[in-house]
C-alpha cells in the first residue's frame, strides 16, 4: 500500500507539469502561428490510417483515442511548425477540436467562409 501511495506521490506531480505544458505551448502557437483565411482552410484527409490529434502541436502532447481516418474533411485554423490547429466534424454533429500533422492533409482550396473576393 505505501508503494502504491509513494507511486502516485511522485507520479502526479509529473501528470501535471506535462498538461501544464501541453497548455502553454497550444496556447503559444496559436499566438504565434499563422491564421488561415476562411475562405481557403478545408483539408481532406490523406495517406493511410489514422492521423492522430494532439492537445498542443507537439508530440508529447497526444490525445488519447482522438483520430480522424484518410477522407475525414478538417477545418484548418492555425499553422505552426509541421502542425494545423483543426476541427473536425462528424456526421453526428460531434466536434473534435486540436493539433493534425500538416503532411497528410490535402487542400481543397474550399473554405467554411464565401470568397467574396472571387466574385469581383
Amino acid at each position: 500500500m505505501i508503494k502504491i501511495l509513494c507511486i502516485l506521490m511522485f507520479s502526479y506531480p509529473l501528470m501535471t507539469s506535462a498538461n501544464d505544458f501541453c497548455q502553454r505551448m497550444a496556447s503559444n502557437a496559436n499566438a504565434k502561428g499563422v491564421r488561415f483565411d476562411n475562405t481557403d482552410n478545408v483539408y481532406r484527409v490523406g495517406g493511410s490510417g489514422r492521423l492522430q490529434f494532439y492537445s498542443a502541436p507537439d508530440g508529447r502532447c497526444v490525445e488519447k483515442d482522438v483520430f480522424v481516418v484518410p477522407g475525414n474533411e478538417l477545418y484548418a485554423y492555425v499553422e505552426y511548425g509541421k502542425y494545423y490547429s483543426v476541427m473536425y466534424v462528424a456526421n453526428d454533429g460531434n466536434q473534435a477540436n486540436g493539433w493534425v500533422e500538416k503532411e497528410r492533409l490535402i487542400e481543397s482550396h474550399t473554405g467554411i467562409a464565401p470568397d467574396y473576393d472571387a466574385n469581383k
